[in-house]
């Protein structure tokens, strides 16, 4: 790169950095781009895979194995695992002794 390239590249660098800056220092004084800061929306909390499952289970009322549990989650909830690591996730839960009971291999139900 000549000199006159690289000089240019630098002094972008600098000013994306400074406006990056200033919005931030706009922001903590209470106005951003010289009128108020919006008010924060609360973000919505996605739910886990293994509170997913549970949901399913307890609508279900019985025993299901994974593969079942990856296909209505992808179905209901539009989420879409590997069965590993759903497996792997609600073995911990059940290890934990909290919301799932392993009742066969890859086979879970709600913990009562």
């Amino acid at each position: 790169m000549e000199k006159q390239a690289i000089r240019q590249v630098i002094l972008e660098a600098f000013e994306a950095m400074l406006e990056v800056q200033l919005k931030s220092v706009r922001k903590l004084r209470g106005r951003e781009e010289g009128g108020e800061i919006p008010p924060q929306r609360k973000a919505r909390k996605r739910q886990s895979l293994v509170d997913l499952s549970v949901i399913i289970l307890t609508q279900e009322q019985r025993p299901m194995h994974v593969d079942e549990l990856v296909e209505l989650l992808k179905e209901r909830h539009s989420r879409l695992t590997d069965r590993d690591s759903l497996s792997s996730a609600s073995a911990k839960k059940d290890h934990q002794g909290i919301l799932v009971r392993r009742v066969a291999p890859g086979k879970f139900t709600v913990r009562q």
